[in-house]
Protein backbone atom coordinates (compact mmCIF):
# COMPACT_ATOMS: atom_id res chain seq x y z
CA UNK A 1 0.00 0.00 0.00
CA UNK A 2 1.56 3.44 -1.18
CA UNK A 3 0.97 6.60 0.59
CA UNK A 4 -0.51 9.84 -0.37
CA UNK A 5 1.80 11.62 -2.88
CA UNK A 6 3.19 14.37 -1.21
CA UNK A 7 7.04 15.77 -0.89
CA UNK A 8 7.41 18.18 2.43
CA UNK A 9 10.73 19.26 4.29
CA UNK A 10 10.66 21.05 7.22
CA UNK A 11 13.00 23.16 9.27
CA UNK A 12 13.10 23.64 13.10
CA UNK A 13 14.56 26.95 14.63
CA UNK A 14 13.77 27.01 18.65
CA UNK A 15 9.87 26.79 18.98
CA UNK A 16 8.75 27.58 15.05
CA UNK A 17 7.95 25.38 12.73
CA UNK A 18 8.62 25.89 9.43
CA UNK A 19 7.97 23.32 6.28
CA UNK A 20 9.18 23.36 2.67
CA UNK A 21 8.77 21.10 -0.36
CA UNK A 22 9.13 20.93 -4.06
CA UNK A 23 9.24 18.62 -6.55
CA UNK A 24 8.61 18.12 -10.08
CA UNK A 25 5.18 17.22 -11.60
CA UNK A 26 3.49 16.82 -14.63
CA UNK A 27 5.18 16.73 -18.20
CA UNK A 28 8.17 18.38 -15.96
CA UNK A 29 9.41 15.53 -14.85
CA UNK A 30 11.57 14.58 -17.57
CA UNK A 31 14.19 17.08 -16.04
CA UNK A 32 14.43 14.48 -12.84
CA UNK A 33 18.12 12.80 -14.02
CA UNK A 34 19.97 10.67 -12.18
CA UNK A 35 22.47 10.38 -14.95
CA UNK A 36 25.43 12.36 -12.87
CA UNK A 37 28.50 10.80 -12.74
CA UNK A 38 29.96 9.94 -9.16
CA UNK A 39 33.56 8.95 -9.37
CA UNK A 40 36.43 8.09 -6.38
CA UNK A 41 40.26 9.15 -7.16
CA UNK A 42 38.93 8.54 -10.69
CA UNK A 43 37.27 5.19 -10.53
CA UNK A 44 33.90 4.54 -11.17
CA UNK A 45 33.74 1.35 -9.82
CA UNK A 46 33.85 -0.50 -6.21
CA UNK A 47 34.72 2.91 -3.88
CA UNK A 48 33.61 3.60 -0.35
CA UNK A 49 33.85 7.24 0.76
CA UNK A 50 33.94 8.69 4.33
CA UNK A 51 32.79 12.02 4.24
CA UNK A 52 33.10 14.30 7.38
CA UNK A 53 29.74 16.00 8.38
CA UNK A 54 28.23 18.71 10.50
CA UNK A 55 25.39 17.88 12.63
CA UNK A 56 23.60 21.10 13.76
CA UNK A 57 20.13 21.58 15.16
CA UNK A 58 19.52 18.76 13.22
CA UNK A 59 20.85 19.58 10.53
CA UNK A 60 23.37 17.73 8.08
CA UNK A 61 25.64 19.75 6.59
CA UNK A 62 28.02 18.08 4.25
CA UNK A 63 30.99 20.38 3.12
CA UNK A 64 31.20 20.25 -0.89
CA UNK A 65 34.21 22.35 -2.74
CA UNK A 66 32.85 23.75 -6.24
CA UNK A 67 35.26 26.02 -8.54
CA UNK A 68 38.01 26.14 -6.20
CA UNK A 69 35.38 28.09 -3.29
CA UNK A 70 34.00 25.74 -0.23
CA UNK A 71 30.39 25.29 0.42
CA UNK A 72 27.87 23.90 2.91
CA UNK A 73 25.07 21.78 1.63
CA UNK A 74 22.12 20.19 3.37
CA UNK A 75 21.77 16.42 2.70
CA UNK A 76 18.01 16.59 2.47
CA UNK A 77 16.57 12.96 1.75
CA UNK A 78 12.59 14.89 1.25
CA UNK A 79 13.99 16.97 -1.58
CA UNK A 80 13.62 15.08 -5.16
CA UNK A 81 16.65 16.00 -6.18
CA UNK A 82 19.48 19.08 -5.59
CA UNK A 83 18.84 22.93 -4.94
CA UNK A 84 20.57 25.78 -5.07
CA UNK A 85 19.44 29.27 -3.36
CA UNK A 86 19.86 32.18 -4.96
CA UNK A 87 22.38 34.58 -3.60
CA UNK A 88 24.52 31.94 -2.31
CA UNK A 89 27.23 32.54 -5.04
CA UNK A 90 26.96 28.66 -6.55
CA UNK A 91 28.16 28.96 -9.64
CA UNK A 92 26.14 27.46 -12.91
CA UNK A 93 27.79 25.19 -16.25
CA UNK A 94 24.18 25.87 -18.13
CA UNK A 95 20.52 26.23 -17.79
CA UNK A 96 18.82 22.80 -17.82
CA UNK A 97 15.17 24.13 -18.42
CA UNK A 98 12.20 25.19 -16.28
CA UNK A 99 10.13 22.74 -13.65
CA UNK A 100 6.75 23.68 -12.38
CA UNK A 101 7.37 23.02 -8.24
CA UNK A 102 4.75 22.29 -5.71
CA UNK A 103 5.01 23.24 -2.40
CA UNK A 104 3.79 22.04 1.06
CA UNK A 105 0.93 23.87 0.53
CA UNK A 106 -0.15 23.02 -2.98
CA UNK A 107 0.53 26.16 -4.05
CA UNK A 108 2.45 25.65 -7.45
CA UNK A 109 5.17 28.17 -9.12
CA UNK A 110 8.00 27.94 -11.88
CA UNK A 111 11.23 27.26 -11.21
CA UNK A 112 14.69 26.84 -12.95
CA UNK A 113 16.98 23.68 -13.49
CA UNK A 114 20.59 24.20 -13.89
CA UNK A 115 23.53 21.95 -13.98
CA UNK A 116 26.05 22.51 -10.99
CA UNK A 117 29.71 22.19 -11.76
CA UNK A 118 31.65 19.35 -10.61
CA UNK A 119 32.14 19.13 -6.89
CA UNK A 120 34.11 17.35 -4.41
CA UNK A 121 32.25 14.93 -1.57
CA UNK A 122 34.99 14.10 0.42
CA UNK A 123 37.00 11.79 -2.42
CA UNK A 124 33.78 11.79 -4.51
CA UNK A 125 33.90 13.60 -7.60
CA UNK A 126 29.94 14.89 -8.78
CA UNK A 127 29.81 15.80 -11.97
CA UNK A 128 26.63 16.61 -13.72
CA UNK A 129 24.31 17.28 -10.88
CA UNK A 130 21.45 18.97 -11.54
CA UNK A 131 19.38 21.44 -9.23
CA UNK A 132 16.67 23.97 -9.20
CA UNK A 133 17.28 26.86 -8.76
CA UNK A 134 15.01 28.69 -5.54
CA UNK A 135 14.72 31.97 -4.14
CA UNK A 136 17.03 32.42 -1.17
CA UNK A 137 16.12 36.29 -0.05
CA UNK A 138 13.86 36.99 2.79
CA UNK A 139 14.32 33.38 4.78
CA UNK A 140 17.75 33.01 6.96
CA UNK A 141 19.22 29.33 5.86
CA UNK A 142 23.15 27.93 7.05
CA UNK A 143 23.46 26.07 4.15
CA UNK A 144 24.27 27.93 0.37
CA UNK A 145 22.15 24.34 -1.38
CA UNK A 146 20.51 20.81 -0.64
CA UNK A 147 21.70 18.02 -2.29
CA UNK A 148 18.89 15.33 -2.79
CA UNK A 149 17.54 11.83 -2.52
CA UNK A 150 19.09 11.47 -5.84
CA UNK A 151 22.66 10.86 -4.76
CA UNK A 152 20.94 7.66 -3.02
CA UNK A 153 18.85 6.81 -5.95
CA UNK A 154 21.84 7.16 -8.34
CA UNK A 155 22.50 3.76 -6.59
CA UNK A 156 24.57 4.30 -3.55
CA UNK A 157 24.45 2.95 -0.43
CA UNK A 158 24.68 5.75 2.61
CA UNK A 159 25.14 5.48 6.21
CA UNK A 160 24.22 8.56 8.44
CA UNK A 161 26.39 8.22 11.57
CA UNK A 162 26.41 11.57 13.47
CA UNK A 163 27.86 10.77 16.48
CA UNK A 164 30.91 9.93 14.86
CA UNK A 165 29.87 13.10 12.38
CA UNK A 166 30.60 11.16 9.45
CA UNK A 167 28.77 10.10 5.86
CA UNK A 168 29.89 6.71 4.43
CA UNK A 169 28.73 6.24 0.38
CA UNK A 170 29.44 3.10 -1.31
CA UNK A 171 28.45 1.55 -4.65
CA UNK A 172 29.11 -2.08 -3.13
CA UNK A 173 25.63 -3.68 -2.75
CA UNK A 174 27.26 -5.41 -0.08
CA UNK A 175 29.48 -3.22 2.14
CA UNK A 176 27.12 -3.08 4.97
CA UNK A 177 25.28 -6.78 5.30
CA UNK A 178 26.63 -7.61 8.17
CA UNK A 179 25.49 -4.46 10.26
CA UNK A 180 22.43 -5.16 12.63
CA UNK A 181 19.69 -2.94 13.56
CA UNK A 182 16.08 -2.32 13.31
CA UNK A 183 14.60 -2.65 9.56
CA UNK A 184 11.49 -0.66 7.18
CA UNK A 185 11.07 -0.96 4.09
CA UNK A 186 10.80 2.32 2.01
CA UNK A 187 8.43 2.68 -1.45
CA UNK A 188 9.65 5.59 -3.74
CA UNK A 189 6.87 8.54 -4.36
CA UNK A 190 7.87 11.12 -6.54
CA UNK A 191 11.20 9.78 -5.99
CA UNK A 192 11.33 10.23 -2.47
CA UNK A 193 11.15 7.65 0.14
CA UNK A 194 7.85 7.15 2.11
CA UNK A 195 8.26 4.70 5.69
CA UNK A 196 5.25 3.14 7.75
CA UNK A 197 5.82 3.87 11.55
CA UNK A 198 3.14 3.39 14.58
CA UNK A 199 2.45 6.58 16.55
CA UNK A 200 -0.59 4.79 18.34
CA UNK A 201 -1.05 1.05 19.17
CA UNK A 202 -2.46 -0.68 16.45
CA UNK A 203 -2.11 2.31 13.91
CA UNK A 204 0.06 2.73 11.09
CA UNK A 205 1.07 6.13 9.74
CA UNK A 206 2.95 6.72 6.05
CA UNK A 207 5.90 9.04 6.66
CA UNK A 208 8.28 10.75 4.42
CA UNK A 209 11.66 9.85 5.95
CA UNK A 210 13.18 13.68 6.10
CA UNK A 211 16.27 14.45 7.07
CA UNK A 212 15.25 18.18 6.05
CA UNK A 213 12.83 17.92 8.66
CA UNK A 214 14.77 19.12 12.04
CA UNK A 215 12.17 17.03 14.43
CA UNK A 216 11.42 13.07 15.08
CA UNK A 217 8.03 12.74 14.02
CA UNK A 218 4.38 15.26 12.62
CA UNK A 219 1.42 13.96 11.75
CA UNK A 220 -0.63 14.58 8.75
CA UNK A 221 -3.60 16.55 9.48
CA UNK A 222 -5.48 14.49 7.59
CA UNK A 223 -4.19 11.32 8.89
CA UNK A 224 -4.47 12.07 12.26
CA UNK A 225 -8.42 12.66 11.70
CA UNK A 226 -8.45 9.45 9.99
CA UNK A 227 -6.93 7.66 13.12
CA UNK A 228 -8.51 9.89 15.88
CA UNK A 229 -12.31 8.56 14.82
CA UNK A 230 -11.32 4.77 14.89
CA UNK A 231 -9.67 4.32 18.08
CA UNK A 232 -10.34 6.17 21.97
CA UNK A 233 -6.66 5.91 23.12
CA UNK A 234 -5.65 7.87 19.95
CA UNK A 235 -8.28 10.94 20.99
CA UNK A 236 -6.89 10.19 24.83
CA UNK A 237 -3.37 11.41 23.45
CA UNK A 238 -4.57 14.43 22.15
CA UNK A 239 -3.09 17.49 24.80
CA UNK A 240 -4.26 20.57 23.30
CA UNK A 241 -6.00 22.15 19.67
CA UNK A 242 -5.45 25.71 18.28
CA UNK A 243 -6.61 27.06 15.33
CA UNK A 244 -3.13 28.92 12.93
CA UNK A 245 -0.74 28.78 10.11
CA UNK A 246 2.70 26.98 10.41
CA UNK A 247 3.44 25.53 7.36
CA UNK A 248 5.65 27.76 5.16
CA UNK A 249 5.76 26.75 1.49
CA UNK A 250 8.05 27.70 -1.35
CA UNK A 251 5.56 29.62 -2.50
CA UNK A 252 3.05 30.32 0.19
CA UNK A 253 2.05 29.82 4.07
CA UNK A 254 -0.61 27.42 4.84
CA UNK A 255 -4.46 28.88 6.03
CA UNK A 256 -5.01 28.65 8.89
CA UNK A 257 -6.88 25.62 10.25
CA UNK A 258 -6.67 23.32 13.04
CA UNK A 259 -3.21 21.89 15.08
CA UNK A 260 -3.48 19.18 17.42
CA UNK A 261 -0.92 19.15 19.94
CA UNK A 262 -0.04 15.38 20.47
CA UNK A 263 1.55 13.37 23.25
CA UNK A 264 2.39 10.00 21.90
CA UNK A 265 2.95 7.26 24.32
CA UNK A 266 5.62 6.06 21.64
CA UNK A 267 6.25 5.64 18.31
CA UNK A 268 7.50 3.13 16.78
CA UNK A 269 10.33 2.07 14.50
CA UNK A 270 9.56 -1.31 13.36
CA UNK A 271 10.48 -3.31 16.89
CA UNK A 272 12.32 0.04 18.28
CA UNK A 273 9.97 2.58 20.45
CA UNK A 274 10.81 6.57 21.11
CA UNK A 275 9.04 6.88 24.33
CA UNK A 276 6.77 10.03 25.43
CA UNK A 277 7.41 12.17 22.41
CA UNK A 278 5.57 15.37 21.90
CA UNK A 279 4.54 16.54 18.56
CA UNK A 280 1.69 18.23 16.32
CA UNK A 281 -0.18 17.82 13.36
CA UNK A 282 0.00 19.75 9.90
CA UNK A 283 -0.71 20.11 6.25
CA UNK A 284 0.31 18.30 3.98
CA UNK A 285 2.35 14.28 4.75
CA UNK A 286 3.73 13.16 7.94
CA UNK A 287 7.30 13.11 8.50
CA UNK A 288 10.17 11.43 10.17
CA UNK A 289 13.31 13.79 10.23
CA UNK A 290 16.42 14.13 11.06
CA UNK A 291 15.87 14.24 15.24
CA UNK A 292 15.56 10.28 14.92
CA UNK A 293 19.69 10.79 13.82
CA UNK A 294 20.25 12.35 17.58
CA UNK A 295 19.52 8.30 18.77
CA UNK A 296 21.30 6.29 16.29
CA UNK A 297 23.16 5.76 13.05
CA UNK A 298 21.12 4.57 9.95
CA UNK A 299 21.67 2.79 6.67
CA UNK A 300 19.92 3.45 3.59
CA UNK A 301 19.77 0.65 0.93
CA UNK A 302 18.16 1.73 -2.63
CA UNK A 303 18.85 -1.29 -3.90
CA UNK A 304 16.68 -3.44 -1.29
CA UNK A 305 14.31 -0.18 -0.47
CA UNK A 306 15.58 -0.70 3.07
CA UNK A 307 16.66 1.30 6.06
CA UNK A 308 18.19 0.25 9.24
CA UNK A 309 18.21 1.97 12.30
CA UNK A 310 21.14 1.32 14.90
CA UNK A 311 20.30 3.07 17.99
CA UNK A 312 23.41 4.45 20.08
CA UNK A 313 22.31 3.01 23.27
CA UNK A 314 22.23 -0.49 22.44
CA UNK A 315 18.88 -1.20 23.14
CA UNK A 316 14.94 -1.24 21.69
CA UNK A 317 13.71 1.92 23.66
CA UNK A 318 14.83 5.49 24.24
CA UNK A 319 13.01 7.97 25.94
CA UNK A 320 12.33 11.57 24.34
CA UNK A 321 10.21 13.46 27.12
CA UNK A 322 10.93 16.31 24.73
CA UNK A 323 8.96 19.90 24.82
CA UNK A 324 5.85 20.48 22.73
CA UNK A 325 6.08 23.36 20.62
CA UNK A 326 4.00 25.96 21.67
CA UNK A 327 4.21 28.60 18.94
CA UNK A 328 4.84 29.16 15.02
CA UNK A 329 6.22 32.65 13.76
CA UNK A 330 5.55 32.39 9.68
CA UNK A 331 6.50 35.14 7.36
CA UNK A 332 3.77 37.61 6.07
CA UNK A 333 4.56 40.48 3.60
CA UNK A 334 8.19 39.87 4.55
CA UNK A 335 7.89 40.35 7.91
CA UNK A 336 7.77 37.93 11.32
CA UNK A 337 4.58 37.12 12.80
CA UNK A 338 2.85 35.08 15.19
CA UNK A 339 1.12 32.17 13.02
CA UNK A 340 -0.44 30.03 15.50
CA UNK A 341 -0.02 29.76 19.38
CA UNK A 342 -1.22 27.57 22.11
CA UNK A 343 -3.84 29.03 24.75
CA UNK A 344 -2.15 26.97 27.18
CA UNK A 345 0.60 28.25 26.58
CA UNK A 346 3.36 30.61 28.50
CA UNK A 347 3.77 32.82 25.37
CA UNK A 348 -0.15 33.26 24.75
CA UNK A 349 -0.33 34.23 28.74
CA UNK A 350 2.35 36.68 28.92
CA UNK A 351 0.00 38.40 25.68
CA UNK A 352 1.17 37.20 22.70
CA UNK A 353 -1.87 36.37 20.03
CA UNK A 354 -2.04 34.70 16.26
CA UNK A 355 -1.70 37.76 14.05
CA UNK A 356 0.78 39.87 15.78
CA UNK A 357 3.39 41.12 13.86
CA UNK A 358 7.03 41.47 15.66
CA UNK A 359 8.10 45.04 15.15
CA UNK A 360 10.95 44.77 17.68
CA UNK A 361 13.16 42.67 20.28
CA UNK A 362 14.45 44.56 23.44
CA UNK A 363 14.59 47.76 21.52
CA UNK A 364 16.17 46.30 18.46
CA UNK A 365 13.95 46.44 14.95
CA UNK A 366 13.08 43.21 13.22
CA UNK A 367 12.53 44.46 9.89
CA UNK A 368 12.51 41.42 8.20
CA UNK A 369 11.45 37.52 8.36
CA UNK A 370 15.40 36.62 7.95
CA UNK A 371 16.21 39.05 11.04
CA UNK A 372 13.91 37.09 13.16
CA UNK A 373 15.17 34.01 12.79
CA UNK A 374 18.64 34.48 13.34
CA UNK A 375 17.77 35.68 16.56
CA UNK A 376 19.34 33.60 19.75
CA UNK A 377 16.91 32.82 22.34
CA UNK A 378 18.23 31.09 25.60
CA UNK A 379 16.03 29.45 27.11
CA UNK A 380 14.84 30.30 30.92
CA UNK A 381 15.19 34.19 29.45
CA UNK A 382 12.74 36.85 28.99
CA UNK A 383 12.52 39.42 26.10
CA UNK A 384 10.53 42.45 25.43
CA UNK A 385 8.49 41.89 22.17
CA UNK A 386 7.32 45.05 20.65
CA UNK A 387 4.14 43.60 18.08
CA UNK A 388 1.56 45.42 16.32
CA UNK A 389 -1.79 43.36 16.49
CA UNK A 390 -4.58 42.65 14.06
CA UNK A 391 -6.58 45.87 14.89
CA UNK A 392 -3.22 47.86 14.64
CA UNK A 393 -2.36 48.88 18.39
CA UNK A 394 1.26 48.65 18.85
CA UNK A 395 1.92 47.00 22.43
CA UNK A 396 4.77 45.67 24.37
CA UNK A 397 4.93 42.22 25.40
CA UNK A 398 7.27 40.44 28.04
CA UNK A 399 7.91 36.87 26.84
CA UNK A 400 9.52 34.35 29.05
CA UNK A 401 11.66 31.79 26.49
Amino acid sequence: MLCNKMIGRVIGLSFLIFHFSFSPVGAQKHLYDTGFLVTCDGVEENFADTIAIEFVDNQIIIPVEMSGRQFRFLLDTGASQGVGFTGSGLPYVKEAGYVVAVDFNGRADTVRVVQLPKFQLGRLTVNGYVAQVVNGRGVHRPYDGMIGFDIINKGLLCKIDTRNKRLILTDRKKHFADEQGYEVKYKLQAFVPYVWVSPFKRHMDCALFDTGFSRLYSMSRESFQKHVYKSRQVAAQVEGRALGSSTIGLNSVESADSVYFLALDRLKWDEFSFLDYHTSTSDGSSHIGAELLQHGALIINPRRERMLFQPYNGTDTVTISNRQPQMSVVPYQGRAMIGLIREESQAYEDGLRRGDIILQIDGRDVTTFGTFQQWRFARGETYRFTVRGLDGTVREVMVRK
